[in-house]
């Protein structure tokens, strides 16, 4: 149903089974259904949790519009997915999605891959990681960018981040 209230009372229903038929729904409706229900559908498929989850979003997210990723994303970084998130980063074309998840990596818990496209990351994709190690708590790897740093506005956003973070280690830098 194109009915968002009737189709999130379905999908908590079938979220809820130990089924593997409603599993199978949930992941279906989630690859198919209408906009606003499958953004449901993926957050209940990020709720339900099982060795499969991680495979199941990665799927949804190969077909999904760009409001679908967004909640995809959301759905991994819940889910602690670092290795994923930093697939998406990596391989997403649409520069908004793909900062979002590198953003996102960082509440994932992946500070070693930010830390390793940092290395590698042109000047536009600095400062969503910088954001990302923000959302790590990465305060060692902060200090080191605003050390290392050469271009000024990066080295200032790094500093920035560092402020906010306001650890005892952050504010003595």
């Amino acid at each position: 149903s194109s009915d968002t209230g009737e189709g999130r009372r379905a999908l908590l229903v079938l979220a809820q089974s130990s089924r593997p038929e409603a599993r199978a729904t949930v992941i279906d409706v989630a690859k198919t259904g209408p906009e606003r229900v499958r953004l449901v559908a993926v957050r209940e498929l990020g709720r339900i949790g099982g060795p499969t989850v991680v495979e199941d979003l990665m799927q949804v997210y190969s077909t999904a519009t760009e409001g679908v990723k967004y909640q995809v994303v959301t759905a991994l970084a819940q889910r602690d997915a670092a290795p994923a998130l930093m697939k998406i980063a990596q391989s997403e074309p649409d520069k908004r999605v793909r900062d979002f998840s590198i953003v996102t990596l960082g509440e994932a818990g992946g500070r070693q891959q930010l830390v390793m496209m940092y290395a590698k990351a042109a000047a536009d994709a600095k400062r969503p990681i910088i954001v990302g190690l923000f959302n790590a708590q990465a305060e060692d790897e902060l200090i080191q960018i605003a050390e290392r740093e050469k271009d000024p506005a990066v080295r200032e956003e790094a500093l920035s981040q560092l402020r906010l973070l306001g650890t005892p280690k952050a504010k003595a830098y």
